[in-house]
């Protein structure tokens, strides 16, 4: 029986690598560009939503309007020309010293009415010592970061020229998010930040994925905890080197007119029922930052403890009272004329 050798299989061609690459991208581009079509035309917006954060102020020349909180009550407030809580103008006050306030919502005074907020409190203090030399600026807005508040000192408080700046450190610092507020306003620090900056402004297709795979993932901040785990890649609103260019950038400011830097933290309810300052993201940070550079601290969390839980509004446990405004601005001021030389 005679057999038949099998017939040898032809080797296939081998694309040569680059080519297989080349390729490789062209699918890949293809299935991204579908991916971000379907993603628009189904209405899908991006991960980051700049009005969402923003750079807002409160209304200018307001003369007691009536403002409406969230807990069902309201209060007054009025504002100058340039929407910052106070009647003071940008030109000096022969003969006066100027300190200003920096910070978010309980810097500012809110849900207290006009003469009843932290200035208020400070010149109060003032007063008391037998101190008559020395205006308050309330330059603080609701909602801000520490970036914001360098961004609203080099556009507007620069020109009122401070002698002391008090930054009243948020905690809006460490809320998280896609894209931090400095990356927003300054653009990011490395690579591989650039790129999810790009996706989180530019590709719907990027929050499409991230509203499938996380949830909570439409929220444009997760609060942080210490006892919570991010549900996806974030960045905080401020991280401690952004939040250390921000204090440099309004230090170095002030001292092209002699003006000087303070940090500062405002007391929350668990201070004023505790009679030991409580710790508090960012704190550690500010103490360390305080001691490199040579800045001096307004810490106002001992203030009013520890019987002082009536010092904030009963359905909003984050904002002090008109009484809570002074007593704390009355505290701070010792250690204001401390700083100042008095």
């Amino acid at each position: 029986m005679s057999g038949r050798s099998p017939s040898r299989a032809r080797p296939r061609r081998s694309l040569p690598w680059p080519m297989k690459l080349g390729f490789g991208l062209i699918m890949a581009t293809t299935v991204l560009v579908f991916g971000e079509g379907a993603a628009r035309m189904a209405g899908m917006s991006t991960a980051y939503q700049p009005d969402r954060i923003g750079g807002w102020r409160m209304l200018p020349a307001q003369k007691d309007a009536v403002v409406p909180t969230r807990e069902g009550r309201s209060f007054r407030m009025s504002t100058n020309d340039d929407g910052l809580r106070t009647s003071l103008s940008r030109e000096r006050t022969p003969g006066m010293r100027r300190v200003a306030i920096l910070g978010d919502s309980i810097a500012f005074g809110w849900g207290a009415d006009d003469r009843h907020t932290l200035a208020d409190g400070m010149l109060l203090g003032f007063r008391e010592r037998g101190v008559s030399d020395i205006e308050v600026l309330n330059a603080a807005q609701p909602g801000y970061s520490t970036s914001q508040v360098a961004r609203l000192f080099d556009q507007l408080v620069r020109h009122y020229e401070p002698d002391l700046a008090i930054v009243f450190l948020p905690m809006h610092d460490h809320n998280l998010v896609v894209v931090s507020d400095r990356e927003h306003l300054k653009g990011a620090a490395s690579p591989v930040a650039a790129g999810r900056v790009w996706l989180a402004k530019n590709s719907r297709l990027f929050e499409a994925l991230r509203r499938a795979l996380f949830p909570f993932a439409d929220q444009p901040f997760v609060v942080s905890h210490p006892d919570a785990r991010p549900t996806e890649p974030r960045v905080p609103r401020v991280s401690d080197s952004e939040r250390g260019l921000n204090m440099t950038e309004i230090s170095d400011t002030l001292l092209t007119w002699g003006g000087q830097l303070a940090l500062g933290h405002m007391p929350f309810e668990n201070d004023l029922i505790s009679r030991e300052p409580q710790s508090r993201p960012g704190a550690e940070w500010a103490a360390e930052y305080a001691e490199q550079h040579g800045v001096p601290m307004v810490d106002l969390r001992p203030c009013c403890g520890p019987h002082g839980g009536h010092l904030v509004f009963e359905l909003d446990r984050g904002h002090l009272t008109g009484e809570g405004n002074h007593l704390a601005g009355r505290f701070a001021a010792g250690r204001v004329l401390e700083i100042l030389g008095d």
